[in-house]
């Protein structure tokens, strides 16, 4: 019989299988700095890379719950190698490649005083570590290949050969794992496959959690999709990012260009999500993925890895003052960037999540400070409150105590913070090609894995969109209430009454421009054309701008010659 089950947060990466307490959300909890993309919440964020026949993944767990409720079940169709991975890849690689909206204004005729040219810019879119390279280990036809530790984890390889033995193992060594896994795990029973459980360590919680890093032989990325319907919501998110040598694909899954006339330009782009919601599902079986970036990889060029950041580990293992240890990481990068309420512009820099977490297991916030100051304050100022402070509320640091230990304290930083950080911005040097794929997809629709694979003659994909609103303010008319021509990137003319009027949509406006395949050469093959649609369906005034539409007009109509 399994241990006991519980409601799964969210499946983390790679079509894994996490579990959490009934409260936990499917959602990611990373708020975009830029207040130029889309908020888009994803429940998968994966990072492949292929080189030589060899898949890195990148694997952000996204986890909200109680540590002894987390578990954490991955296909693999080869042992793996298991590295400690960083949160900060995917914050910044969500910073560089997210999709942006914006609105150029601009007037004709003589527009009333106290206007200027403006561009709207919407909202967002412990223990001993052992030797965590794999193998297959001796002769005999036990289920476990290795089990170890890791970070906050403790992990096994197990065979998948053999689905009672192995599901078996997972509850005898309190592997937990949901209901209708017995079910969803047949496709990768098979002899050869194998399967990674990982699961927190005693006394972890599940702040401790941290991304993992694996490399596996295998010629293509896959997204074992079947397995995370188990713990999937309606509609997730799924965003992958892939690093070669060209333009990734999805190569059993079609593509789908957005409908850009469905984007409320107007309203900061808050309806990007729904939009790619709608577009996905009136691809066939609802499985399409769209691109929102793909270009030079260089754009993530020094930001995981510029010269000098973090210092050196001697030099930080000496500095023997906490104050001045902790003053050393604000200097030397070991930080992030937060946004003010209103999401821009950065308001303060602070540790990252998990530099503050070690840092505060030896120099903790008092007691009975807690509620006077925040940590982050804390550690900012540190000096001050180690210093004048206390001497100024002894009461405060009654019994308190702290484990400095900065040697001890350097090395965890530089095995966990360090390293990890260092080893994700070398990839970038490593390959010259960056895709960003994204989609939504429910438990039902969870029904064929994803592969992904490359096709280097595809052009690049901006993450920049912008349209155009031409107020005409006559002579001397107020330009916010003026009639106004919003035309969108892909050459869609609303007509409005005044540049407040927001676009009028309807469920009939397809959300989907086109829907594709893409292969590893060659032209896109277009399955579904919208074109005409989106023009007579809308119960907008909307027409095709002459100086754009026609262009992509006569782009769609040469591609139909193509396919005939």
């Amino acid at each position: 019989m399994i241990g006991r089950l519980s409601s799964a947060a969210l499946a983390a990466t790679l079509g894994v299988v996490v579990l959490s307490s009934q409260n936990a959300e499917a959602c990611g909890c990373f708020a975009p700095p830029d207040p130029t993309v889309p908020i888009v919440q994803a429940g998968e964020r994966i990072l492949f890379s292929v080189q030589n026949g060899v898949v890195t993944a990148h694997i952000q767990i996204q986890y909200a719950g109680e540590a002894h409720d987390f578990g954490w079940l991955l296909p693999l169709p080869a042992v793996p190698t298991m590295k400690l991975g960083t949160e900060e890849l995917f914050t910044q690689l969500i910073n560089v490649t997210q999709p942006r909206y914006f609105v150029n204004t601009i007037t004709t005729g003589a527009c009333s005083s106290g206007f200027g040219r403006f561009a709207a810019t919407p909202s967002a879119a412990g223990g001993v570590e052992n030797d965590n390279s794999f193998s297959e280990g001796g002769a005999g036809q036990s289920v476990l290949v290795t089990q170890s530790s890791i970070g906050p984890y403790d992990y096994a390889v197990l065979r998948a050969d053999n689905k009672d033995a192995m599901l078996a193992w997972l509850n005898t060594n309190h592997y937990f794992i949901p209901t209708g896994t017995d079910e969803t795990v047949g496709p990768y029973i098979r002899p050869g496959a194998y399967f990674l459980a990982l699961k927190l360590q005693s006394g972890k919680s599940a702040g401790d959690i941290q991304p993992v890093v694996l490399e596996y032989p295998s010629e293509l990325p896959m997204i074992p999709i079947i397995l995370t319907s188990v713990a999937a919501q309606p509609n997730m998110g799924i965003q992958v990012w892939m690093l070669g040598e060209g333009r990734a694909i999805p190569r059993n899954y079609n593509h789908v260009v957005l409908n850009d006339a469905q984007i409320d330009w107007l309203g900061r782009a808050q309806n990007y999500n729904d939009v790619v919601i709608k577009a996905v599902s009136e691809a066939p079986e609802k499985h399409a993925f769209l691109t929102e970036y793909a270009g030079n990889s260089n754009v993530m060029n020094d930001v995981l890895d510029p010269p000098g950041r973090f210092g050196t580990q001697a030099e930080l293992a000496a500095i023997t003052d906490p104050a001045a240890f902790v003053a050393y990481l604000y200097q030397h990068g070991f930080t992030t960037q937060q946004p003010n309420n209103n999401g821009f512009p950065f308001s303060q820099v602070q540790l990252t999540p998990l530099a503050k977490s070690l840092v505060l297991a030896q120099i903790p916030l008092p007691a009975a400070m807690v509620g006077v100051t925040t940590e982050d304050n804390w550690l900012q100022s540190l000096e001050y409150y180690l210093g004048d402070y206390r001497a100024q509320n002894p009461d405060k640091f009654v019994g308190y105590q702290m484990s400095f230990d900065p040697g001890a304290l350097a090395a965890q930083l530089q095995e966990k913070v360090v390293t990890p950080a260092l080893a994700a911005g070398a990839l970038f040097d490593q390959h010259p090609y960056l895709t960003r794929l994204y989609t939504t997809l429910s438990p039902e629709d969870m029904n064929r894995d994803p592969v992904f694979s490359f096709n280097p003659s595809l052009p690049q994909q901006s993450r920049d969109h912008t349209a155009t609103l031409r107020i005409d303010c006559g002579l001397g008319g107020d330009p916010s209430t003026s009639p106004a021509t919003l035309i969108t990137e892909q050459g869609w003319t609303f007509s409005l009454p005044n540049r407040n009027t927001p676009p009028t949509f309807t469920s009939r406006d397809p959300g989907a421009l086109r829907v594709e395949t893409l292969a590893e050469e060659g032209d896109p093959l277009v399955l579904i054309d919208n074109s005409k649609n989106i023009k007579t369906n809308s119960c907008a005034a909307i027409t095709v701008d002459p100086a754009i539409g026609l262009g992509l007009l006569a782009l769609l109509g040469a591609r139909r010659r193509r396919r005939n």
